[in-house]
């Protein structure tokens, strides 16, 4: 079973298969490495110690700390994962009140159950045009984040995600100052964002706007080892001794050597090519963007508040689904997307991706256009995130205790979900636990489920649910 483990990864990694999806070195022969077992080493004098950074590890940290002109940058390798844990942990303590965008990972609704936290919710902006339709999420807006914190004025932190997994941008200066004028941290979830301080005509990085603690996932966009990640620290606000902690809680009391390496690399290899490397990526993105402007039936997207390397592909006007598009791409023209969702479907470029992968995108995309039918008017329902914000009945950490069974997902309107319920990617809950089913999320869930996506939380039909309280 290990040799076919190892066979089957193999097999796969010399298919001629366009990658647009992490992890951000999209396996470039330019990103290497020596033979990795030459590298695997412990906590042996001469090598430094991840959790009390003297020697190697610390000259790294302070070398990425300068760059980023942060406070301190943390080195992860138990990915932004652990890093939003940490973040959060540093900044509330248990019954704590924490304002949290919906749109946010499952990492962020984890740390809230773990610490028993009290969320206030702010809902992302609802987007204009094709995007909207496509009920993909929107920025987070000042204005909704100075109104909640004015009815909340207990709140500990505001914690928010920018860029989104489709490549939305909120405006981080302006969410800082509204959060700031409560002295309380702001924490982004930039781990979509990591590429933004090496691409001059990217997006601006959230550790440049104000944000006291941002966290980006280096294996998305990066060349990089997935896991590795890092957490940058601004300002005064944190208590650091607390984030240290919790950094020493969440990450490995054995951390691999082999991602701390990769991180070094990374930073290497972008410093070293950065002008070129971002000169050829955006060159070649915009040339992707203008051969893929002719489509007639598929549609790719964009908007002034987005990361343009988010390639969103809708498929609205045409008979497929995201799904199937992501399907096609993959069986006719060797492109593996890295999601899809209802009418659209999702691919990543990076730094790392070659002008023959930008081309071969393209003219897939073109080719299957032309092969394409319209979808008959009205015709159309698909799978979406864009669905009214359940009603809370408890907090998650609450509902973690109580009894639960299990029943149809078609009979769970007005129930109590007992676990999380999401689609991954991108692990952005429809329910949390404690949240109440709607008729119209069912309904939403049930359409997914008929159309072949992957619903976690929901298994053979079936949800968790509270026991009723008497």
């Amino acid at each position: 079973m290990s040799n076919h483990f190892f066979t089957t990864l193999s097999q796969y990694c010399k298919k001629d298969i366009v990658p647009m999806h992490m992890p951000g070195h999209k396996r470039n022969p330019l990103c290497t490495m020596p033979d990795p077992y030459s590298l695997d080493v412990t906590e042996v004098p001469g090598v430094d110690d991840l959790h009390h950074p003297v020697e190697m590890i610390r000259d790294l940290m302070d070398e990425l700390t300068k760059y980023y002109d942060s406070k301190q940058t943390y080195l992860l390798v138990n990915g932004s994962t652990c890093g939003i844990l940490a973040a959060i942990t540093a900044c509330c303590y248990p019954g704590d009140k924490i304002l949290v965008a919906r749109n946010c990972h499952k990492s962020v609704y984890n740390a809230i159950k773990l610490l028993g936290l009290r969320p206030v919710y702010v809902v992302p902006h609802r987007l204009e045009g094709m995007l909207g339709e496509l009920g993909i999420a929107g920025e987070i807006e000042a204005s909704e984040i100075r109104r909640r914190l004015k009815e909340n004025s207990d709140i500990k932190c505001a914690m928010i995600t920018s860029p989104t997994y489709e490549g939305i941008v909120s405006d981080i200066a302006g969410i800082a100052e509204a959060v700031h004028e409560k002295n309380i941290p702001l924490i982004v979830d930039e781990a979509h964002g990591a590429h933004f301080n090496w691409i001059p005509t990217f997006p601006e990085t959230a550790v440049r706007q104000g944000a006291d603690l941002v966290i980006e996932s280096l294996h998305k966009t990066l060349p990089a080892f997935t896991q590795t990640a890092v957490l940058h620290q601004t300002g005064n606000r944190i208590d650091e001794e607390r984030l240290l902690w919790a950094l020493q809680t969440y990450q490995s009391s054995s951390p691999s050597y082999l991602l701390m390496a990769s991180i070094a690399k990374c930073f290497e290899y972008v410093k070293t090519e950065e002008s070129f490397s971002a000169e050829h990526f955006v060159k070649n993105l915009n040339d992707f963007y203008k051969k893929t402007d002719s489509l007639q039936k598929l549609e790719t997207i964009r908007c002034e508040k987005m990361d343009l390397s988010k390639i969103v592909i809708s498929t609205a006007r045409t008979e497929l689904t995201g799904q199937q598009l992501e399907e096609l791409l993959l069986e006719r023209y060797g492109v593996q997307l890295e999601m899809s969702c209802g009418n659209y479907a999702l691919g990543m470029a990076t730094i790392c991706d070659t002008a023959e992968h930008f081309d071969r995108f393209a003219k897939a995309l073109c080719d299957l256009d032309r092969s394409l039918s319209y979808a008959e008017k009205g015709a159309k329902k698909t799978f979406t995130y864009n669905i009214k914000p359940p009603e809370q009945r408890m907090f998650s950490h609450e509902a973690e205790r109580l009894p639960k069974k299990e029943i149809l997902l078609a009979e769970a309107a007005g129930q109590t979900a007992a676990k999380d319920v999401y689609l991954y990617p991108p692990g952005v809950p429809f329910a949390v636990a404690g949240e109440i089913f709607s008729q119209e999320m069912v309904d939403v869930l049930l359409d997914g489920q008929r159309s072949g996506y992957e619903v976690r939380g929901v298994e053979n039909g079936r949800v968790f649910v509270c026991h009723e309280i008497k």
